[in-house]
């Protein structure tokens, strides 16, 4: 049974009135006496303050990670966005589930605006509809069930993203 405000509020104030009633009737012991109703009073607050905080520190506790956690077959995938909205992919996470992936020299070779080094010139990034495009030249199984996740998990969501802001670039009047 969910408590409401007024509910938590009527069950404190019986709980003190209780405690008050056995302490003026009998000090000490009309407390011990009183404390199982105060207790039953007083527990479905204790309950829900406790999953009221417990879920609140959860959410702030993942909130920033939101949106941000991509995963294929246990296999975590770091996603980038850039500026423009275009969502990049490490070429390493991805090499850990297509085992056939050309090297980094190769990929950059084949595309070289669509793929791009960090800043500390280690690890590669592509572009999913570079990656998607390469995804499409495949035909074993395992190739195309990644490339189904990619369009739909990563691709599809930023492509939506970019024709929105694109609309209201549309729609706003130019000064």
């Amino acid at each position: 049974m969910p408590s409401g405000s007024l509910d938590i509020t009527y069950r404190v104030v019986f709980a003190v009135g209780v405690s008050g009633v056995g302490w003026w009737l009998g000090g000490a012991f009309g407390l011990l006496m009183g404390a199982p109703l105060v207790g039953w009073l007083i527990a479905p607050v204790v309950y829900d303050g406790a999953a009221f905080g417990f879920h609140t520190a959860r959410w702030l506790a993942l909130h920033p990670l939101q949106g941000n956690y991509y995963a294929y077959r246990g296999n975590a995938i770091d996603v980038l966005e850039d500026d423009e909205g275009f969502r990049w992919v490490r070429v390493s996470d991805v090499r850990r589930t297509l085992k056939d992936l050309p090297k980094d020299a190769t990929l950059q070779h084949i595309e070289p605006e669509r793929t791009e080094f960090d800043e500390a010139g280690k690890r590669l990034a592509m572009r999913t509809d570079a990656l998607l495009q390469w995804l499409g030249k495949a035909h074993t199984a395992e190739h195309i069930r990644f490339k189904v996740w990619v369009e739909r998990a990563i691709h599809n969501p930023s492509l939506a993203v970019r024709r929105e802001v694109e609309k209201k670039a549309i729609r706003q009047p130019v000064i």
